[in-house]
């Protein structure tokens, strides 16, 4: 019984070995690809609605709704009539990841910097104070909690402020 229990742990310790994925050099896979900061990502702006893609956090404050687009921004929605919500307008904010709101201070990450934001007019959301490299871009060589391909970082293209899926072609770097 104990030389059936040792063999049997022994090819198991040799299948963990075996790479999970056998993929053919050169051929195009399914992956992670780095999503570089563009233009001055320190400006804060109001602009028209857009359509909503990869939520985040959903703040709820004094009939509004703040749901985070990952990275790009801000919906600002009037809930006051719960039947026919309306989005009133987008804060473009990059590298936004989370909210926090007490009065009409609006705390949130821009990038690396952590930003005090008075939106008593959310159309024009004035920045009060800025904390620069409170999140240092760190660990951005590759996708936090994400095990497969993706696209090498180019150092020289900016700062990361996310992953997106894609399709790539013939990827350098696997984790």
């Amino acid at each position: 019984m104990r030389n059936l229990l040792f063999f049997a742990l022994l090819l198991f310790g040799m299948a963990s070995c075996v790479d999970p994925i056998p993929v053919e050099p050169g051929a195009p896979v399914e992956g992670l690809r780095p999503v570089y900061a563009d233009g001055d990502w320190k400006e804060i702006a109001a602009t028209t609605p857009k359509p909503i893609g990869t939520l985040g956090k959903i703040y709820y404050k004094d009939e509004t709704i703040y749901a985070v687009e990952q990275f790009e921004g801000i919906h600002v929605i009037d809930n006051s009539n719960p039947e026919n919500p309306l989005q009133t307008a987008f804060l473009k904010i990059t590298g936004v990841r989370d909210i926090a709101i007490k009065g009409d201070i609006m705390y949130v990450d821009n990038a690396t910097d952590l930003v005090s934001l008075d939106v008593s007019n959310v159309m024009e959301p004035t920045v009060l104070s800025r904390v620069a490299d409170l999140y240092p871009n760190l660990d951005q060589t590759f996708p936090q909690g994400y095990e497969g391909p993706f696209e090498c970082v180019d150092e020289s293209m900016g700062l990361i402020i996310g992953w997106e899926t894609a399709t790539l072609d013939d990827p350098k770097c696997w984790r």
